[in-house]
């Protein structure tokens, strides 16, 4: 006979083999023997937790001829059969690899037909939350109300992608991972039947890498078996899977807790030279520090620890020398570097550093080395040691705030007296400036020139308000958006920092101030002889328009007396002619 994988020749038969899932194998045992089997079964659990196990079982008990306590007896016709694959009635498909809504429709055809030899056809799809969306909308009808003579039972290890339309029409069993006892039971069962001799604390090892997975656990006891032989040790283990022991682990805690960066490189180095693999040291080492942590805070960690009692012990007196927030640091720190490391060509550089950033905390200036340091100082002043003050370094000259510009403020309109304004008040004056400074502003930045150009304008106690109709929202949103080129340039032209901001007209049409009349009549009043043109000009330069003095008909000076007639556009031609008499000669002409 061929050469089968351990995991493979020991995989359990009846219900009472299986490690670790009684809470499972105890209901599928009743209700065999009551006779309330389900027509449809979802076995949820990771890797190796014997889900394809419990249903091959159950594929088997529900055909057996001699059941026994709910198990197969594995010995008669039927249960030879299914075991061998020549009883065609029980069905395995990988849902992983035939995952097509065509798959399905060949199983529900094929379920329409009675056993051959079998009492059930029993249909075991593994991996089923891997079916396409259409696959399992075919499948819903029949496995709700499928044919007397059909059972399903579907495996997945990703129970939240199975849909809920599945899940309801299913009795749902959840696998746990296995304990580590659990698994050094099974262990020592199968090394009695194949001949082993394995150590107890190799065991151990070998539970604590299967990390809850029996086929894990198993697959990694066969792969030690064929590199050392059939007498396995704590050390054979190690060696043969290339992974650091014990011994490394303390010794790298003691280096942390003596600050001895030189024995912490050289146990890096040890490793790297023979062939240990520096990811799984450090997934070691911050579960050292876990055990550390247990029996620090644990007045029973016995019950917490898998290990042997020198083990124990060893780990106790190291959880004495070593301080809460050291092994809260050192696990921050490792874990940050495990993650980091796998991105990069050179991990142990990654390792390396945060290392010696355990090793000398004054290095690390995170929140948990600061901790650390802080709780050793108090440790030894406790103690009676007198601790050295570290000498700060000479502080840095501060440099001097840059003043910031006053934002603008949240209120819409801020009141202002009109009485204590005057013609030079900054406010008044840059809002006098506004059609050149608005000028000036859609020069340089010409996106924001409809926004400005012609925009009304009024004032209030900090500023400028540009003014928006309800129908200008863009023209609005634009000025808020590039307010501070707005502002800057306002700045530039009136020499004072003044806020600018937006409103609709709407919101403040009763407290628009008209800023030009501000001072008016005092202004007047200082230069009498100021021609009033000129001051009109000053103050309405795009209302005042400068024309020709030649469209002016022509008064003469010395001629005092001056009359004028009305024209009349119908009136006679002879009245016309009679009219002549008060042009010029040039103009008759």
């Amino acid at each position: 006979m061929a050469y089968q994988a351990i995991y493979r020749k020991w995989r359990p038969s009846v219900f009472e083999d299986v490690a670790g899932q009684s809470h499972i194998t105890k209901t599928l045992q009743n209700q065999l023997e009551t006779g309330r089997v389900s027509h449809a079964y979802l076995f949820c659990g990771t890797r190796g937790t014997g889900k394809t196990t419990c249903a091959k079982i159950l594929a088997k008990a529900v055909n057996c001829k001699n059941p026994k306590n709910g198990s197969p007896c594995n010995e008669c016709d039927i249960c030879r059969g299914i075991a061998d694959g020549s009883i065609m009635d029980v069905f395995e498909i990988d849902a992983a690899s035939n995952n097509g809504v065509d798959n399905i429709r060949e199983i529900i055809e094929d379920a329409k037909y009675v056993a051959t030899e079998a009492q059930y056809r029993v249909y075991i799809i593994d991996e089923v939350h891997m079916l396409s969306g259409g696959a399992f909308n075919a499948l819903l009808k029949t496995l709700e109300e499928p044919p007397a003579h059909v059972i399903f039972i579907l495996a997945t290890t990703e129970a939240h992608k199975v849909p809920q339309t599945i899940l309801s029409r299913c009795q749902r069993f959840d696998f746990k991972r296995i304990k580590p006892e659990d698994i050094i039971r099974r262990m020592r069962e199968i090394a009695m039947g194949d001949g082993l001799s394995i150590s107890d604390d190799a065991y151990r090892l070998l539970a604590q890498l299967a990390d809850g997975s029996m086929r894990d656990g198993l697959s990694i006891l066969e792969r030690c078996v064929s590199a050392v032989g059939t007498s396995l040790s704590y050390d054979a283990v190690t060696s043969a899977l290339g992974i650091a022991g014990h011994g490394p682990l303390f010794d790298t805690v003691d280096y942390i807790n003596e600050q001895n960066s030189k024995g912490i490189l050289e146990t890096v180095n040890a490793l790297m030279n023979d062939g240990k693999d520096l990811h799984l040291f450090i997934d070691n080492l911050i579960e050292h520090f876990r055990n550390l942590m247990v029996c620090k805070v644990s007045d029973n960690p016995d019950s917490l620890l898998s290990c042997d009692p020198e083990e124990t012990v060893k780990l106790k007196a190291q959880a004495e020398k070593t301080s809460f927030e050291k092994l809260s640091n050192a696990v921050s720190k490792l874990s940050a570097a495990r993650s980091e490391a796998k991105w990069v060509k050179e991990p142990r550089v990654i390792y390396e550093l945060a290392l010696i950033k355990l090793v000398k905390p004054e290095l690390d200036v995170s929140y948990e080395a600061i901790l650390d340091r802080l709780t050793e100082c108090e440790d030894k002043i406790k103690e009676g040691i007198t601790v050295t003050a570290v000498q700060a370094p000479p502080p840095k000259e501060e440099k001097k705030p840059e003043e910031k510009k006053p934002q603008p403020s949240a209120r819409l309109f801020v009141p202002v007296d009109v009485s204590t304004l005057t013609s030079q008040s900054p406010t008044v004056s840059a809002a006098r400036k506004w059609d050149k400074t608005a000028q000036a502003i859609a020069k340089q930045h010409p996106h924001i020139a409809a926004a400005v150009l012609n925009r009304q304008i009024t004032i209030d106690g900090e500023g400028i308000i540009l003014i928006f109709k309800k129908n200008e929202m863009m023209m609005k949103r634009i000025a808020s958006t590039y307010m501070k080129q707005i502002s800057d340039a306002v700045c530039r032209a009136s020499g004072v920092q003044l806020v600018v901001k937006t409103a609709f007209l709407e919101d403040i049409e009763d407290n628009i101030i008209d800023y030009w009349s501000i001072g008016g009549e005092a202004a007047d009043a200082e230069d009498p002889s100021k021609d009033p043109i000129d001051a009109l000009t000053e103050k309405f330069p795009e209302l005042v328009e400068i024309t020709d003095e030649s469209e002016f008909l022509d008064y003469r000076a010395e001629d005092d007396n001056f009359t004028q007639t009305e024209i009349n556009e119908n009136a006679d031609e002879d009245e016309d002619e009679d009219s002549e008499e008060f042009l010029d000669e040039d103009e008759q002409e």
